[in-house]
């Protein structure tokens, strides 16, 4: 059902994070930063060695969705997975209790249909559909 692509972070400046984050894991394997516009953010997305991404999220401005979660101190906040088809997978994840957040189309994923939804335990996921 659920395929793993990226862990979702913050950062206060996009650019020093693909620095480090290029630095620690010896790659070049960085996208270019990409503007979120419905959500207020740029995001990047660094290769990890073993697989999968870390997507580095900057919020425009503190009226970004995200701004309120790096006042507080997040950093790593979600879990992002491909699925097949985002509506049907709501409508399975809502069946084991999955709270429905909102969906979108995203830019950094090519204008796919993508969703937010928190776990019974609280914890965010992304879904994002594949082609």
């Amino acid at each position: 059902m659920l395929k793993f692509h990226h862990i979702g972070c913050l950062s206060e400046n996009i650019d020093d994070s693909m620095e480090t984050y290029k630095k620690l894991y010896n790659t070049d394997k960085v996208s270019r930063k990409i503007f979120i516009e419905s959500q207020g953010v740029y995001v990047c997305f660094v290769e990890m060695p073993g697989g999968g991404f870390l997507e580095l999220i900057q919020p425009v401005n503190e009226d970004s969705v995200v701004a309120r979660l790096k006042k507080k101190g997040f950093t790593y906040y979600h879990i992002g997975y491909w699925v097949k088809n985002v509506k049907e997978t709501i409508t399975e994840l809502e069946s084991l209790d999955f709270k429905f957040i909102n969906i979108f189309q995203s830019e950094a994923f090519g204008g796919r249909t993508c969703a937010f939804l928190y776990s019974p335990e609280m914890h965010l996921i992304e879904i994002m559909e594949e082609e």
